[in-house]
């Protein structure tokens, strides 16, 4: 039992790289390539940036990523609709928060994944409401 709960955190762990991953792309889009001078401190201070990026990113993937996983349980494609609405516009609000600082990239991810938590919590409550049904009493 164990092994599994262990395998299902690392899957959810590695399912959480989407946001590091779409701002790496999008910054590579944008910018032309990652940044290779970074004064004095070169290659080390690039991954020193790239690494803190990741870090901060990747914590903000969980809110999203938890709800989508949750929501898929439930109804998928309304799970698959969620995630190609919120994902983009996650990762270009994650970007934009980047501007604010490590407190920005956590504050707007954590607001775009409300929706899906709506999504989940609607759900639930119309599946609930469905096993509660009484169904008609025979003569």
């Amino acid at each position: 039992m164990q092994s599994s709960k262990v395998r299902r955190l690392i899957r959810l762990a590695a399912i959480c790289l989407w946001l590091p991953l779409g701002i790496l792309v999008l910054s590579v889009i944008r910018f032309g390539g990652l940044p290779t001078d970074a004064g004095l401190g070169g290659p080390l201070a690039v991954g020193a940036m790239v690494g803190s990026m990741v870090l901060f990113t990747w914590i903000a993937a969980i809110p999203l990523t938890v709800a989508l996983a949750l929501l898929y349980r439930r109804a998928r494609v309304l799970a698959y609709a969620c995630g190609a609405v919120l994902a983009p516009i996650t990762v270009f609000g994650a970007l934009i928060g980047g501007l604010f600082g490590p407190v920005g990239i956590v504050a707007y991810p954590l607001a775009f994944s409300a929706p899906a938590w709506i999504a989940l919590a609607i759900t639930a409550l119309i599946q609930r409401s469905r096993t509660n049904a009484r169904p008609a009493e025979s003569a």
